[in-house]
């Protein structure tokens, strides 16, 4: 299965999610992800691929700006009008109270002299710093989620997870 966290970007609070539901992550140092607020990553317009599960399952993350709902729809009907099978994709969208601060300020790459990229950072780290506790919370919710998802947990039912 194929695991896509969305967000409003691929390299701030979805890259922590997804390191923290792979487990890799020591307890808040998340700026030393590697592609945490790297901007080409993002800029690039690709999934950024974080790696592998313990099942084997891919994951990824995806920017997709202030329309993160809009966009996990498209992708998710896209997806459905291709043929891609529901039980192959899942994608969770990673949602913070900041997170338009964080895009916004991942525009100001353009700024000479990498100021630009230290707003970026800045604004990430404090904003990612504060809501760290939830960021967690969606990675645990994550993790009980695909154990569902791989028949791994028989009692997890009527814990409302879907794919999509």
């Amino acid at each position: 299965m194929i695991i896509l966290l969305v967000g409003t970007t691929g390299v701030h609070h979805t890259l922590v999610a997804a390191h923290l539901y792979l487990q890799n992550i020591p307890a808040r140092e998340f700026t030393q992800l590697n592609g945490y607020c790297d901007l080409s990553l993002e800029c690039s317009g690709f999934p950024v691929n974080i790696g592998c599960d313990r099942y084997g399952n891919s994951v990824y993350t995806l920017g997709l700006g202030r329309l993160v709902r809009i966009g996990s729809r498209a992708i998710n009907s896209f997806s459905q009008i291709v043929g891609v099978d529901p039980s192959q994709l899942l994608i969770r969208e990673i949602r913070i109270p900041g997170e338009l601060d964080i895009w916004a300020a991942s525009k100001t790459n353009w700024m000479p002299l990498g100021i630009g990229n230290g707003i970026n950072r800045l604004v990430a780290d404090h904003i990612i710093t504060r809501e760290y506790n939830r960021i967690k919370s969606e990675a645990s919710r994550l993790v009980e989620q695909v154990a569902l998802l791989q028949g791994v947990s028989d009692n997890m039912t009527g814990l409302g997870f879907k794919v999509g």
